[in-house]
């Protein structure tokens, strides 16, 4: 898994309502690892804690504060969009 592939599967999910639906419903790693994988993407929990924690480790409070779930923290920090 490379976090290109990573980015890949979260710019698809910024593209598709239903997938981004989908995403912003798990209630873990192991439900986001899975979804990538339905979608064709190779995703393996500690790449993708690491690129998580990286890209969290510069976020402000209030971006912090505005996360619900597991599928909000990784769109937020790869810049896909919370917009439906």
């Amino acid at each position: 898994m490379s976090v290109a592939d990573l980015k890949a599967f979260l710019a698809k999910a910024d593209a598709d309502a239903d997938l981004r639906q989908k995403l912003h419903a798990a209630t873990g790693m192991d439900d986001i690892v899975d979804l990538a994988a339905a979608h064709g993407h190779s995703v393996d929990k500690a790449s993708v804690l690491r690129a998580h924690g990286e890209a969290l480790s510069s976020a402000s409070d209030h971006e912090l504060k505005a996360i619900n779930s597991w599928g909000d923290a990784l769109m937020h920090c790869f810049g896909a969009t919370e917009e439906e």
